[in-house]
């Protein structure tokens, strides 16, 4: 029984220590989402991991140097995040946000689009910071 309500403890323990990383998380990505809309790739270079990965629906995969050179050159073009629901798991060093985002983009030519995408995006602590090593979006109807 002592170990039943020690375990209970460590675990209540661990889930309490994990919110302060949720909530960092949350404000990291939001963040993000501002380098994002405003082109910052300076911004993007310091919040990526030197081997982030970026899968995009029915795209190629895309490394950290060809992301921002999408972003830097305005081949991609992100005009608004509008994150309808949000799960946030927190794992000591890990943090994984599993989202429903409606995303206004636009290409280098052409209209602004819509997409509505399940996103999972995959936080790190490195170095004492928290830095986006992956995020891999599946397009789902708007229903």
């Amino acid at each position: 029984m002592t170990k039943v309500l020690g375990l209970a403890a460590i675990l209540a323990l661990q889930l309490t220590a994990q919110d302060p990383n949720a909530e960092a998380i949350r404000k990291k990505a939001r963040e993000l989402e501002r380098a994002l809309i405003a082109a910052d790739t300076a911004a993007m270079q310091q919040m990526l991991t030197d081997d982030f990965l970026r899968t995009p629906p029915g795209g190629q995969d895309t490394d950290k140097a060809q992301y921002t050179s999408l972003i830097a050159t305005g081949r991609l073009k992100y005009i608004a995040f509008d994150n309808l629901q949000e799960k946030v798991r927190a794992y000591a060093n890990t943090v994984l946000i599993n989202d429903l985002t409606d995303l206004r983009y636009r290409g280098a030519t052409g209209p602004e689009r819509s997409i509505r995408l399940k996103l999972l995006w995959v936080w790190v602590k490195q170095d004492g910071e928290w830095r986006l090593a992956a995020v891999q979006g599946n397009q789902v109807s708007a229903q």
